[in-house]
């Protein structure tokens, strides 16, 4: 996308024409085939219409939706430590960024940034428009409202990863075309004061798949941790605790179409299903979950047992004389009596799926995972469909993210009631049945220990949810995380890639080649 190009549009070309395929009737309009910025923000179905664009835009292959081989927030786990190895080798979007040898020019540079910025043009469009329309005061608030938080969600996107960028609230025109970088911290701000204000002309509730108060003051919250703004953090998340959340009592149905209208979600990206080519990232299975992308042992050594220990001395040393696993032993013991999530989160030996995997098939799917583990979070054992389009919504957050959230920020704020920490973090084990803090980690822990197990809780209990890599980010750990999957690689003989750490340019996408030729006002980073 070239931001001098691109915004320089009629409603005609905005991308609001378009059809959707979500599915509440809020979400059910035809698409704008005759529209023009002439004749359009008239009535409030064209506002309805324009905003349904907005959230169409959070559909793209690179955000919550299409495949496997696509970027999106899935792939951006196997960017992290979480996901040892793009199965499906360099043809896969965000392989280079994982290995640490991508550019300006890459592809999953240029195509995130493109996916974020329609949306923020959508938003845009209808804040600056929407009050032309013939419709209540009170729901042209509600509308502005709703397109403000998903325009701050994509600005928390764009702030974690390439930081400062074009910081756009209005649409371009030919006077204003071309459009500097703002500081990360101004961006955040901002974004930061439009979400307290926004949150004022939300509902606490609505159909599934828009935004409320609820998903408005979490996603606030999310980007104020990212920031190390605590208090912030803080006030935001007891919010959403005020608002009558509460987490499912079935962690494994949950992750199933079966559990999409859970009291537990938040806010999710919605989508109809079958025959409309509308899945998820994770919803291609061939009887099997997807082995495009696989799980790490890094990540399933960190599901611990059910008296909550660490499962520390497993089989893996048994290799065949050449290197690599022995496939010929399942090594299922190893997998057993473990944190239920993990049969939730990851497909490891001795996992069936609908007759396949386990003794029969030790390592599952139509591609032999490298790590011997593929990822399980979003497919529902009970579709026998074969299908790419299971109808599955993407999450962007949920109840059990704002309690470790919370839990991180008052640790991390300083001052905290230990009690409460723990107890935040206690719900979220024991919805799985496992210890609480106190009796496995015990008690007067110091202010890094309580921050160890917030961040593994964390990385458990979210994996594959697209959050892990901005945790390496703004923990400052993807050295670490990089060393940790050449370790595997080396240590079990398996064929990953050699994966490079370029030092600080790495926690700093660069921005893409195409805007930086096209925008004379917009500079590369440092280092790239």
């Amino acid at each position: 996308m070239k931001l001098n190009r691109f915004y320089i549009i009629s409603l005609f070309a905005a991308g609001l024409l378009l059809s959707t395929s979500c599915s509440d009737s809020f979400l059910e309009k035809n698409s704008l085939t005759e529209s023009s910025s002439g004749n359009f923000w008239q009535t409030e179905d064209d506002a309805t219409m324009a905003l349904v664009a907005c959230y169409d835009g959070l559909q793209s292959n690179q955000l919550y939706g299409g495949g496997p081989w696509d970027l999106g927030q899935i792939n951006l786990e196997c960017i992290s430590d979480n996901g040892g190895h793009f199965n499906w080798s360099g043809w896969m979007e965000g392989y280079d960024i994982a290995n640490g040898t991508h550019s300006a020019s890459s592809w999953a540079v240029g195509s995130y940034w493109d996916a974020l910025y329609e949306v923020i043009k959508r938003c845009n469009l209808l804040i600056s428009n929407i009050d032309r329309v013939a419709m209540s005061e009170q729901k042209i608030a509600q509308y502005k409202a709703e397109a403000i938080v998903l325009r701050a969600l994509m600005y928390t996107h764009l702030t974690m990863t390439y930081n400062d960028v074009p910081y756009l609230t209005e649409p371009l025109t030919i006077s204003n075309a071309e459009a500097p970088g703002t500081p990360r911290a101004e961006i955040v701000a901002a974004e930061i004061s439009n979400l307290k204000a926004a949150a004022q002309a939300l509902p606490a509730t609505a159909d599934l798949g828009r935004v409320t108060r609820g998903a408005c003051y979490a996603l606030l919250g999310r980007l104020a941790l990212y920031n190390k703004m605590w208090d912030e953090a803080i006030s935001a998340y007891r919010e959403v605790m005020k608002l009558g959340y509460s987490l499912d009592p079935s962690y494994a149905t949950l992750f199933t179409q079966a559990g999409q209208a859970s009291p537990e979600v938040i806010f999710s990206v919605r989508f109809e299903g079958p025959g409309k080519s509308e899945g998820t990232q994770f919803n291609a299975h061939w009887n099997t979950p997807l082995e495009a992308l696989n799980g790490t042992l890094n990540l399933a050594d960190d599901y611990y047992r059910l008296d909550g220990t660490r499962a520390t001395e497993h089989d893996y040393a048994d290799k065949l004389a050449n290197g690599g696993l022995d496939v010929s032993l399942p090594h299922i013991a190893y997998w057993e009596g473990r944190d239920p999530r993990l049969y939730t989160t990851l497909f490891v030996p001795g996992m069936y799926w609908n007759g396949v995997g386990g003794a029969d098939h030790p390592y599952g799917g139509a591609s032999a995972s490298l790590s011997t583990i593929y990822v399980m979070k979003y497919f529902d054992p009970a579709d026998v469909s074969d299908s790419w389009d299971n109808g599955q919504d993407f999450y962007v957050v949920r109840y059990a993210e704002v309690l470790l959230s919370l839990a991180e920020a008052l640790i991390e704020k300083g001052g905290y009631n230990a009690t409460e920490v723990t107890g935040l973090v206690d719900q979220v084990r024991q919805r799985v049945g496992m210890p609480t803090v106190a009796s496995v980690e015990g008690a007067n822990l110091s202010k890094d220990q309580l921050l160890d197990v917030v961040r593994h809780e964390r990385r458990v209990e979210l994996a594959f949810e697209g959050l892990r890599l901005y945790d390496e980010y703004r923990w400052h750990i993807l050295d670490k995380s990089i060393d940790a999957i050449n370790q595997e690689r080396i240590t079990y003989g398996l064929a990953y890639e050699t994966r490079i750490y370029n030092g600080e340019r790495d926690y700093k996408w660069p921005i893409p080649t195409d805007e930086i030729d096209s925008n004379p006002k917009l500079h590369q980073h440092d280092g790239w």
